[in-house]
Protein backbone atom coordinates (compact mmCIF):
# COMPACT_ATOMS: atom_id res chain seq x y z
CA UNK A 1 0.00 0.00 0.00
CA UNK A 2 2.68 2.59 0.83
CA UNK A 3 4.29 2.04 -2.63
CA UNK A 4 0.89 2.43 -4.33
CA UNK A 5 0.21 5.69 -2.46
CA UNK A 6 3.65 6.98 -3.41
CA UNK A 7 2.95 6.25 -7.09
CA UNK A 8 -0.35 8.14 -6.90
CA UNK A 9 1.38 11.12 -5.27
CA UNK A 10 4.09 11.17 -7.96
CA UNK A 11 1.40 11.02 -10.67
CA UNK A 12 -0.52 13.94 -9.13
CA UNK A 13 2.67 15.98 -8.81
CA UNK A 14 3.54 15.22 -12.44
CA UNK A 15 0.10 16.35 -13.60
CA UNK A 16 0.43 19.58 -11.64
CA UNK A 17 3.81 20.21 -13.22
CA UNK A 18 2.33 19.62 -16.68
CA UNK A 19 -0.54 22.04 -16.03
CA UNK A 20 1.86 24.73 -14.82
CA UNK A 21 4.12 24.16 -17.83
CA UNK A 22 1.10 24.29 -20.14
CA UNK A 23 0.06 27.63 -18.66
CA UNK A 24 3.58 28.94 -19.13
CA UNK A 25 3.55 27.96 -22.82
CA UNK A 26 0.09 29.49 -23.24
CA UNK A 27 1.15 32.77 -21.60
CA UNK A 28 4.16 32.93 -23.89
CA UNK A 29 1.90 32.24 -26.88
CA UNK A 30 -0.44 35.02 -25.76
CA UNK A 31 2.41 37.54 -25.56
CA UNK A 32 3.73 36.47 -28.96
CA UNK A 33 0.30 36.83 -30.56
CA UNK A 34 0.05 40.36 -29.13
CA UNK A 35 3.33 41.09 -30.92
CA UNK A 36 1.97 39.39 -34.10
CA UNK A 37 4.61 36.65 -33.91
CA UNK A 38 2.02 34.23 -35.20
CA UNK A 39 4.03 31.10 -35.92
CA UNK A 40 5.84 31.20 -32.60
CA UNK A 41 2.52 31.76 -30.80
CA UNK A 42 0.91 28.80 -32.60
CA UNK A 43 3.85 26.55 -31.68
CA UNK A 44 3.64 27.46 -28.00
CA UNK A 45 -0.11 26.94 -27.83
CA UNK A 46 0.37 23.49 -29.36
CA UNK A 47 2.99 22.76 -26.65
CA UNK A 48 0.42 23.84 -24.06
CA UNK A 49 -2.19 21.52 -25.58
CA UNK A 50 0.23 18.56 -25.53
CA UNK A 51 0.71 19.06 -21.80
CA UNK A 52 -2.94 19.87 -21.02
CA UNK A 53 -5.26 18.75 -23.85
CA UNK A 54 -8.45 19.52 -21.93
CA UNK A 55 -8.14 23.28 -21.56
CA UNK A 56 -10.71 25.03 -23.79
CA UNK A 57 -8.85 28.34 -23.57
CA UNK A 58 -5.87 27.01 -25.52
CA UNK A 59 -8.07 25.95 -28.44
CA UNK A 60 -10.05 29.19 -28.33
CA UNK A 61 -6.93 31.36 -28.50
CA UNK A 62 -5.51 29.23 -31.29
CA UNK A 63 -8.79 29.77 -33.14
CA UNK A 64 -8.34 33.53 -32.68
CA UNK A 65 -4.86 33.40 -34.20
CA UNK A 66 -6.03 31.38 -37.21
CA UNK A 67 -8.96 33.79 -37.63
CA UNK A 68 -6.54 36.73 -37.81
CA UNK A 69 -4.42 34.77 -40.27
CA UNK A 70 -7.56 34.17 -42.41
CA UNK A 71 -7.10 30.41 -42.08
CA UNK A 72 -10.83 29.95 -41.70
CA UNK A 73 -11.06 26.16 -41.54
CA UNK A 74 -8.29 25.88 -38.95
CA UNK A 75 -10.04 28.53 -36.87
CA UNK A 76 -13.33 26.61 -37.15
CA UNK A 77 -11.71 23.34 -36.06
CA UNK A 78 -10.20 24.90 -32.93
CA UNK A 79 -13.34 26.82 -31.94
CA UNK A 80 -15.37 23.63 -32.25
CA UNK A 81 -12.93 21.82 -29.96
CA UNK A 82 -13.07 24.71 -27.48
CA UNK A 83 -16.88 24.46 -27.46
CA UNK A 84 -16.71 20.70 -26.84
CA UNK A 85 -14.62 21.36 -23.74
CA UNK A 86 -16.58 24.42 -22.59
CA UNK A 87 -20.06 24.64 -24.15
CA UNK A 88 -21.00 27.73 -22.13
CA UNK A 89 -18.41 30.21 -23.38
CA UNK A 90 -20.17 32.70 -25.72
CA UNK A 91 -17.05 34.07 -27.43
CA UNK A 92 -16.13 30.69 -28.91
CA UNK A 93 -19.57 30.58 -30.56
CA UNK A 94 -19.35 34.18 -31.78
CA UNK A 95 -15.88 33.77 -33.25
CA UNK A 96 -16.85 30.43 -34.79
CA UNK A 97 -19.73 32.25 -36.47
CA UNK A 98 -17.31 34.83 -37.87
CA UNK A 99 -15.17 32.10 -39.45
CA UNK A 100 -18.24 30.31 -40.83
CA UNK A 101 -19.39 33.55 -42.47
CA UNK A 102 -16.08 33.73 -44.31
CA UNK A 103 -16.67 30.24 -45.72
CA UNK A 104 -20.30 31.12 -46.55
CA UNK A 105 -21.63 28.43 -44.24
CA UNK A 106 -24.70 30.53 -43.57
CA UNK A 107 -26.93 27.97 -41.85
CA UNK A 108 -24.35 26.84 -39.30
CA UNK A 109 -23.31 30.46 -38.70
CA UNK A 110 -26.94 31.31 -37.88
CA UNK A 111 -27.11 28.51 -35.33
CA UNK A 112 -23.88 29.41 -33.52
CA UNK A 113 -24.69 33.14 -33.43
CA UNK A 114 -28.03 32.31 -31.85
CA UNK A 115 -26.21 30.25 -29.22
CA UNK A 116 -23.77 33.12 -28.63
CA UNK A 117 -26.72 35.49 -28.06
CA UNK A 118 -28.36 32.98 -25.73
CA UNK A 119 -25.20 32.90 -23.61
CA UNK A 120 -24.46 36.64 -23.84
CA UNK A 121 -27.36 38.89 -24.83
CA UNK A 122 -25.30 42.09 -24.42
CA UNK A 123 -22.90 41.84 -27.37
CA UNK A 124 -24.28 43.79 -30.34
CA UNK A 125 -22.01 42.23 -32.96
CA UNK A 126 -23.54 38.77 -32.45
CA UNK A 127 -26.93 40.22 -33.43
CA UNK A 128 -25.46 42.18 -36.32
CA UNK A 129 -23.46 39.28 -37.77
CA UNK A 130 -26.48 37.02 -37.42
CA UNK A 131 -28.37 39.60 -39.48
CA UNK A 132 -25.63 39.39 -42.14
CA UNK A 133 -26.01 35.60 -42.35
CA UNK A 134 -29.80 35.90 -42.64
CA UNK A 135 -29.47 38.48 -45.43
CA UNK A 136 -27.36 35.98 -47.37
CA UNK A 137 -30.28 33.55 -47.12
CA UNK A 138 -32.70 36.33 -48.14
CA UNK A 139 -34.55 36.06 -44.83
CA UNK A 140 -35.06 39.82 -44.82
CA UNK A 141 -37.63 40.10 -42.00
CA UNK A 142 -35.48 38.12 -39.56
CA UNK A 143 -32.34 40.00 -40.59
CA UNK A 144 -34.08 43.30 -39.89
CA UNK A 145 -35.10 42.23 -36.39
CA UNK A 146 -31.52 41.28 -35.53
CA UNK A 147 -30.06 44.50 -36.96
CA UNK A 148 -32.62 46.40 -34.90
CA UNK A 149 -31.79 44.41 -31.78
CA UNK A 150 -28.11 45.10 -32.42
CA UNK A 151 -28.85 48.84 -32.28
CA UNK A 152 -30.91 48.37 -29.12
CA UNK A 153 -28.02 46.59 -27.39
CA UNK A 154 -25.61 49.19 -28.77
CA UNK A 155 -27.68 51.91 -27.10
CA UNK A 156 -27.88 49.99 -23.84
CA UNK A 157 -24.12 49.44 -23.68
CA UNK A 158 -23.15 52.97 -24.81
CA UNK A 159 -20.94 51.80 -27.69
CA UNK A 160 -21.88 54.52 -30.16
CA UNK A 161 -18.73 54.08 -32.24
CA UNK A 162 -20.39 51.23 -34.14
CA UNK A 163 -23.67 53.06 -34.76
CA UNK A 164 -23.03 54.05 -38.40
CA UNK A 165 -22.04 50.53 -39.49
CA UNK A 166 -25.07 48.80 -37.97
CA UNK A 167 -27.59 51.54 -38.80
CA UNK A 168 -26.37 51.36 -42.40
CA UNK A 169 -27.08 47.62 -42.53
CA UNK A 170 -30.57 48.15 -41.12
CA UNK A 171 -31.30 51.06 -43.45
CA UNK A 172 -30.11 49.27 -46.58
CA UNK A 173 -32.19 46.20 -45.76
CA UNK A 174 -35.34 48.22 -44.99
CA UNK A 175 -34.82 50.36 -48.09
CA UNK A 176 -34.12 47.84 -50.80
CA UNK A 177 -34.34 44.20 -49.68
CA UNK A 178 -37.95 43.80 -48.62
CA UNK A 179 -40.05 42.47 -51.51
CA UNK A 180 -43.23 44.28 -50.39
CA UNK A 181 -44.13 47.90 -51.14
CA UNK A 182 -43.34 50.42 -48.43
CA UNK A 183 -47.07 50.81 -47.61
CA UNK A 184 -47.38 47.09 -46.88
CA UNK A 185 -44.23 47.16 -44.74
CA UNK A 186 -45.55 50.11 -42.74
CA UNK A 187 -48.89 48.33 -42.23
CA UNK A 188 -47.04 45.22 -41.07
CA UNK A 189 -44.98 47.10 -38.48
CA UNK A 190 -48.02 49.03 -37.28
CA UNK A 191 -49.72 45.70 -36.70
CA UNK A 192 -46.61 44.49 -34.82
CA UNK A 193 -46.92 47.47 -32.46
CA UNK A 194 -50.67 47.11 -32.00
CA UNK A 195 -50.46 43.34 -31.30
CA UNK A 196 -47.02 43.16 -29.75
CA UNK A 197 -47.92 40.10 -27.67
CA UNK A 198 -48.10 38.09 -30.89
CA UNK A 199 -44.60 39.17 -31.98
CA UNK A 200 -42.13 38.30 -29.19
CA UNK A 201 -39.17 38.71 -31.56
CA UNK A 202 -39.98 42.44 -31.73
CA UNK A 203 -40.44 42.94 -28.00
CA UNK A 204 -37.04 44.55 -27.36
CA UNK A 205 -37.49 46.81 -30.38
CA UNK A 206 -40.95 47.98 -29.27
CA UNK A 207 -39.69 48.58 -25.72
CA UNK A 208 -36.82 50.60 -27.19
CA UNK A 209 -39.28 52.73 -29.19
CA UNK A 210 -41.47 53.21 -26.10
CA UNK A 211 -38.62 54.39 -23.87
CA UNK A 212 -36.03 55.95 -26.18
CA UNK A 213 -37.78 58.16 -28.72
CA UNK A 214 -34.75 60.41 -29.11
CA UNK A 215 -32.52 57.48 -30.07
CA UNK A 216 -35.21 56.12 -32.40
CA UNK A 217 -35.43 59.48 -34.20
CA UNK A 218 -31.63 59.53 -34.45
CA UNK A 219 -31.78 56.31 -36.49
CA UNK A 220 -34.62 57.64 -38.68
CA UNK A 221 -32.78 60.92 -39.34
CA UNK A 222 -29.63 58.96 -40.21
CA UNK A 223 -31.70 57.24 -42.92
CA UNK A 224 -32.82 60.64 -44.23
CA UNK A 225 -29.20 61.77 -44.36
CA UNK A 226 -28.45 58.68 -46.44
CA UNK A 227 -31.43 59.44 -48.72
CA UNK A 228 -33.21 56.22 -47.69
CA UNK A 229 -36.69 57.75 -47.69
CA UNK A 230 -38.57 54.46 -47.46
CA UNK A 231 -36.57 53.36 -44.41
CA UNK A 232 -37.08 56.74 -42.72
CA UNK A 233 -40.78 56.62 -43.55
CA UNK A 234 -41.07 53.21 -41.88
CA UNK A 235 -39.43 54.37 -38.65
CA UNK A 236 -41.41 57.61 -38.41
CA UNK A 237 -44.64 55.71 -39.14
CA UNK A 238 -43.85 53.36 -36.28
CA UNK A 239 -43.05 56.33 -34.03
CA UNK A 240 -46.38 58.03 -34.75
CA UNK A 241 -48.13 54.77 -33.84
CA UNK A 242 -46.61 54.95 -30.33
CA UNK A 243 -46.58 58.78 -29.99
CA UNK A 244 -49.74 59.92 -31.84
CA UNK A 245 -49.75 63.36 -30.19
CA UNK A 246 -46.14 64.30 -30.96
CA UNK A 247 -46.45 67.18 -33.41
CA UNK A 248 -42.87 67.11 -34.66
CA UNK A 249 -43.26 63.45 -35.68
CA UNK A 250 -46.38 64.31 -37.71
CA UNK A 251 -44.56 67.18 -39.41
CA UNK A 252 -41.51 65.04 -40.17
CA UNK A 253 -43.72 62.27 -41.54
CA UNK A 254 -45.47 64.77 -43.81
CA UNK A 255 -42.17 66.19 -45.05
CA UNK A 256 -40.71 62.76 -45.81
CA UNK A 257 -43.87 61.65 -47.62
CA UNK A 258 -43.88 64.80 -49.75
CA UNK A 259 -40.20 64.42 -50.60
CA UNK A 260 -40.75 60.78 -51.54
CA UNK A 261 -43.69 61.73 -53.80
CA UNK A 262 -41.64 64.47 -55.47
CA UNK A 263 -38.83 62.02 -56.14
CA UNK A 264 -41.22 59.50 -57.64
CA UNK A 265 -42.70 62.13 -59.95
CA UNK A 266 -39.21 63.19 -61.04
CA UNK A 267 -38.28 59.62 -61.90
CA UNK A 268 -41.48 59.11 -63.89
CA UNK A 269 -40.76 62.30 -65.86
CA UNK A 270 -37.19 61.12 -66.41
CA UNK A 271 -38.35 57.86 -68.01
CA UNK A 272 -40.95 59.69 -70.10
CA UNK A 273 -38.36 62.13 -71.41
CA UNK A 274 -36.00 59.34 -72.38
CA UNK A 275 -38.81 57.67 -74.30
CA UNK A 276 -39.76 60.90 -76.10
CA UNK A 277 -36.21 61.80 -77.18
CA UNK A 278 -34.45 58.57 -78.20
CA UNK A 279 -32.69 60.19 -81.18
CA UNK A 280 -31.20 62.91 -79.01
CA UNK A 281 -29.72 60.49 -76.49
CA UNK A 282 -25.94 60.85 -76.42
CA UNK A 283 -25.91 63.33 -79.31
CA UNK A 284 -22.98 65.70 -79.00
CA UNK A 285 -23.68 69.45 -78.93
CA UNK A 286 -22.13 71.12 -82.01
CA UNK A 287 -21.64 74.35 -80.09
CA UNK A 288 -19.44 72.54 -77.62
CA UNK A 289 -17.68 70.46 -80.27
CA UNK A 290 -16.85 73.33 -82.61
CA UNK A 291 -13.64 74.33 -80.86
CA UNK A 292 -12.53 72.25 -77.92
CA UNK A 293 -11.25 74.68 -75.34
CA UNK A 294 -9.32 74.19 -72.16
CA UNK A 295 -11.40 75.08 -69.13
CA UNK A 296 -9.27 74.79 -66.03
CA UNK A 297 -10.60 75.10 -62.51
CA UNK A 298 -8.61 75.06 -59.31
CA UNK A 299 -10.11 73.49 -56.22
CA UNK A 300 -9.19 74.25 -52.58
CA UNK A 301 -8.60 70.54 -52.00
CA UNK A 302 -6.18 70.41 -54.84
CA UNK A 303 -3.52 73.02 -54.33
CA UNK A 304 0.15 72.52 -53.45
CA UNK A 305 0.08 68.90 -52.33
CA UNK A 306 3.78 68.01 -52.15
CA UNK A 307 4.60 70.88 -54.53
CA UNK A 308 2.11 69.63 -57.13
CA UNK A 309 -1.26 70.88 -58.30
CA UNK A 310 -4.56 69.25 -59.26
CA UNK A 311 -6.30 70.63 -62.32
CA UNK A 312 -9.80 69.95 -63.67
CA UNK A 313 -10.42 70.30 -67.39
CA UNK A 314 -13.19 69.83 -69.96
CA UNK A 315 -10.77 69.62 -72.88
CA UNK A 316 -11.34 66.35 -74.82
CA UNK A 317 -8.12 66.66 -76.81
CA UNK A 318 -5.75 64.74 -74.54
CA UNK A 319 -3.40 61.76 -74.74
CA UNK A 320 -5.54 58.59 -74.72
CA UNK A 321 -2.49 56.57 -73.66
CA UNK A 322 -2.86 58.25 -70.27
CA UNK A 323 -6.53 57.20 -70.17
CA UNK A 324 -5.39 53.60 -70.85
CA UNK A 325 -2.95 53.82 -67.94
CA UNK A 326 -5.69 55.18 -65.65
CA UNK A 327 -8.11 52.38 -66.60
CA UNK A 328 -5.40 49.74 -66.13
CA UNK A 329 -4.57 51.15 -62.66
CA UNK A 330 -8.10 50.41 -61.43
CA UNK A 331 -8.34 47.06 -63.20
CA UNK A 332 -10.55 48.17 -66.10
CA UNK A 333 -10.08 47.01 -69.68
CA UNK A 334 -8.50 49.52 -72.04
CA UNK A 335 -10.43 50.61 -75.13
CA UNK A 336 -9.66 51.18 -78.76
CA UNK A 337 -8.37 54.74 -79.18
CA UNK A 338 -10.41 55.17 -82.34
CA UNK A 339 -13.64 54.12 -80.59
CA UNK A 340 -12.84 56.08 -77.43
CA UNK A 341 -12.25 59.22 -79.49
CA UNK A 342 -15.70 58.80 -81.07
CA UNK A 343 -17.23 58.25 -77.63
CA UNK A 344 -15.64 61.44 -76.31
CA UNK A 345 -16.75 63.47 -79.33
CA UNK A 346 -20.33 62.24 -78.90
CA UNK A 347 -20.45 62.77 -75.15
CA UNK A 348 -22.20 65.87 -73.87
CA UNK A 349 -19.38 66.56 -71.39
CA UNK A 350 -16.05 64.99 -70.48
CA UNK A 351 -14.08 65.99 -67.38
CA UNK A 352 -10.47 65.10 -66.66
CA UNK A 353 -8.52 65.54 -63.43
CA UNK A 354 -4.75 66.01 -63.66
CA UNK A 355 -1.90 66.00 -61.17
CA UNK A 356 0.78 68.43 -62.32
CA UNK A 357 4.24 68.50 -60.77
CA UNK A 358 7.21 70.25 -62.33
CA UNK A 359 6.99 69.34 -66.03
CA UNK A 360 5.03 66.11 -65.46
CA UNK A 361 1.26 65.92 -66.01
CA UNK A 362 -0.57 62.73 -64.98
CA UNK A 363 -4.22 61.92 -65.67
CA UNK A 364 -5.63 60.73 -62.32
CA UNK A 365 -9.40 61.18 -62.74
CA UNK A 366 -12.02 60.97 -65.46
CA UNK A 367 -15.75 60.93 -66.14
CA UNK A 368 -18.07 61.77 -68.99
CA UNK A 369 -21.79 62.46 -69.42
CA UNK A 370 -24.26 61.69 -72.20
CA UNK A 371 -27.41 63.78 -72.45
CA UNK A 372 -30.60 64.64 -74.37
CA UNK A 373 -29.49 68.32 -74.02
CA UNK A 374 -32.73 69.35 -72.33
CA UNK A 375 -33.74 67.29 -69.33
CA UNK A 376 -31.40 64.43 -68.55
CA UNK A 377 -27.77 63.37 -68.35
CA UNK A 378 -26.12 60.13 -67.27
CA UNK A 379 -22.57 59.87 -65.93
CA UNK A 380 -20.24 57.12 -67.15
CA UNK A 381 -16.67 55.95 -66.51
CA UNK A 382 -16.20 57.68 -63.13
CA UNK A 383 -12.67 56.79 -62.04
CA UNK A 384 -9.91 58.03 -59.69
CA UNK A 385 -6.39 56.57 -59.73
CA UNK A 386 -5.83 54.30 -56.67
CA UNK A 387 -2.79 56.33 -55.59
CA UNK A 388 -5.01 59.42 -55.25
CA UNK A 389 -8.12 57.92 -53.67
CA UNK A 390 -9.42 58.81 -50.18
CA UNK A 391 -8.32 62.44 -50.59
CA UNK A 392 -11.67 63.96 -51.53
CA UNK A 393 -10.74 64.11 -55.22
CA UNK A 394 -13.59 61.85 -56.33
CA UNK A 395 -16.04 64.19 -54.61
CA UNK A 396 -14.37 67.19 -56.29
CA UNK A 397 -14.59 65.53 -59.72
CA UNK A 398 -18.30 64.73 -59.36
CA UNK A 399 -19.24 68.12 -57.90
CA UNK A 400 -17.41 69.93 -60.72
CA UNK A 401 -19.17 67.74 -63.31
CA UNK A 402 -22.60 68.35 -61.73
CA UNK A 403 -22.00 72.10 -61.74
CA UNK A 404 -21.08 72.05 -65.44
CA UNK A 405 -24.26 70.12 -66.24
CA UNK A 406 -26.41 72.48 -64.18
CA UNK A 407 -24.93 75.40 -66.12
CA UNK A 408 -26.48 73.79 -69.21
CA UNK A 409 -29.85 73.59 -67.38
CA UNK A 410 -29.64 69.80 -67.05
CA UNK A 411 -31.57 69.00 -63.88
CA UNK A 412 -31.98 65.20 -63.86
CA UNK A 413 -28.59 63.51 -63.52
CA UNK A 414 -28.26 59.75 -63.13
CA UNK A 415 -25.54 57.13 -62.91
CA UNK A 416 -25.05 53.42 -62.24
CA UNK A 417 -23.24 52.74 -58.97
CA UNK A 418 -21.56 49.53 -57.86
CA UNK A 419 -22.55 48.24 -54.42
CA UNK A 420 -19.33 49.55 -52.83
CA UNK A 421 -19.85 53.06 -54.27
CA UNK A 422 -23.51 53.58 -53.27
CA UNK A 423 -22.72 55.37 -49.99
CA UNK A 424 -20.19 57.63 -51.76
CA UNK A 425 -22.87 58.85 -54.17
CA UNK A 426 -25.52 59.08 -51.43
CA UNK A 427 -23.24 61.50 -49.59
CA UNK A 428 -23.09 63.66 -52.74
CA UNK A 429 -26.87 63.93 -52.87
CA UNK A 430 -27.72 61.10 -55.27
CA UNK A 431 -30.67 58.91 -54.28
CA UNK A 432 -31.52 55.27 -54.87
CA UNK A 433 -34.59 54.96 -57.10
CA UNK A 434 -37.46 55.06 -54.56
CA UNK A 435 -39.72 53.00 -56.83
CA UNK A 436 -37.23 50.17 -56.95
CA UNK A 437 -36.80 50.59 -60.72
CA UNK A 438 -33.70 48.67 -61.73
CA UNK A 439 -31.19 49.68 -64.39
CA UNK A 440 -31.27 47.07 -67.14
CA UNK A 441 -28.83 46.36 -69.94
CA UNK A 442 -28.86 44.66 -73.31
CA UNK A 443 -25.44 43.77 -74.71
CA UNK A 444 -24.96 42.60 -78.26
CA UNK A 445 -24.03 38.88 -78.30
Amino acid sequence: MPEEEALKLNLVNGMATNVKSAEAYANLGRLQSQQEQWQAAIANYYHAIELNPNCSWFYHHLGDIFLKQEQWQEAINHYRRAIELNPNFPWSYHNLGNALLKLKSWEEAIQVYRKAIQLNAQFHWSYCNLGDALVQQKKWDLAITYYWNSLVVLHQTNQEQDFVIIATKLGETLESCLPETVDLVIAYYQNVIQKSQQYPEYQNIINFLNTNLKSWIKIADFFIHKHWMNAALILYSMAIEVYPDERFIKEKLKTISQKKNDLEKTIVLYHQNISKNPKKWSKYDDAIAAKPTVNYSYNPLAVNQKNGQFILSTDIDFDLDQLDQLFEAVGWMTRSHEQMKIALEHSFLAVTLWFVKDTQKQLIGFTRAVSDHVYNATLWDVVIHPNFQSQGLGKTLIQYTLEKLRQQNIENITLFAGSKAVNFYHNLGFITDPNGIKGMFWVSP
